[in-house]
């Protein structure tokens, strides 16, 4: 009589078991096409595909990043020391206050990134500090003002972690260079591109100080751009609606050549020992 081995039985047989808890989020996809043919016309479209979805919400998200923490720069030449009520080295801490946020969030944001939805966490900070931007103009004093750029730090501290993230998701390792000059260029854009808006908005002589108006307006275009980022940018490959399904199964088997999976939010203590040995940590 033929015996029928229980899900268990397995490990009787020699045969190891991953739990499902530990698999790559894109397993299934990947297993669904194990035996996809890789055609090289065919990953160079979806490539290309990528690029033009992907990488212009990296760009402006990019560019907004570093547009908002600059923001206290251009708002400073329209009064911002007066209307805000510092003295002495105030002013220079709140540099310093911006960047001791971003530093202390930074194991935290990397932290949430590998947990949470990637796209989503990044949409909704980047709302989150559209929001902090639009408040700045209520801060009347040093600490109000210290309190509003600490925040903003832990907020844009997400970004350089979690585009990382993005990048080894989308493309392999060789490719991932070119796409990361391409969106880390925004930080010269936004440094044009604000100029001439700064000297727009000093322009503005109605309603309230100028330096306000430097805060509502680039946080206002920031919390716009955090809803495109959010209803564009797909978490993972397996939920990109700009992909078909044989597309999502070329996608993962592209970057399968990283062997570094896709996104696992497992936690594994044998790679935090990898990472230690490691000569180049």
């Amino acid at each position: 009589m033929e015996k029928t081995l229980a899900p268990n039985s397995y490990h009787d047989l020699g045969i190891r078991t991953t739990p499902s808890s530990q698999l790559d989020q894109t397993y299934d996809l990947y297993r669904k096409e194990d035996a996809v043919h890789l055609d090289h016309n065919e990953a160079k479209a979806i490539l290309r595909k990528i690029d033009w979805h992907i990488v212009p919400l990296l760009m402006g998200t990019y560019m907004l990043q570093y547009l908002d923490k600059s923001s206290i720069n251009f708002a400073s030449v329209f009064g911002l020391q007066k209307g805000t009520h510092l003295h002495g080295q105030d002013y220079a801490w709140l540099s310093s206050i911006f960047y001791l946020g971003y530093l202390i969030a930074q194991y935290p944001a990397g932290y949430a990134l590998q947990r949470l939805p990637t796209a989503k966490f990044i949409g909704i900070t980047t709302l989150a500090w559209g929001i902090l931007l639009i408040t700045t103009p209520a801060c009347k004093s040093f600490a109000g003002i210290a309190a509003n750029r600490f925040l903003l730090g832990i907020c844009e501290a997400v970004v350089n972690p979690g585009f990382v993230l993005v990048l080894s998701m989308w493309w392999r390792q060789a490719e991932q260079p070119l796409r990361l000059m391409v969106y880390y260029s925004m930080n010269g854009v936004a440094g044009i591109f604000g100029g001439l808006l700064g000297y727009a908005i000093g322009h503005i002589h109605t309603g309230l100080a100028a330096w306000a108006y430097v805060f509502l307006i680039f946080g206002a275009i920031s919390i716009v751009w955090a809803g495109i980022f959010t209803a564009f940018m797909p978490d993972i490959i397996s939920s990109a609606r700009f992909l078909n399904e044989r597309e999502k199964a070329v996608a993962v088997e592209r970057v399968a050549a990283n062997k570094q999976g896709v996104k696992n939010k497992q936690f594994k203590k044998y790679q935090v020992w990898q990472f230690l040995r490691d000569p180049k940590t």
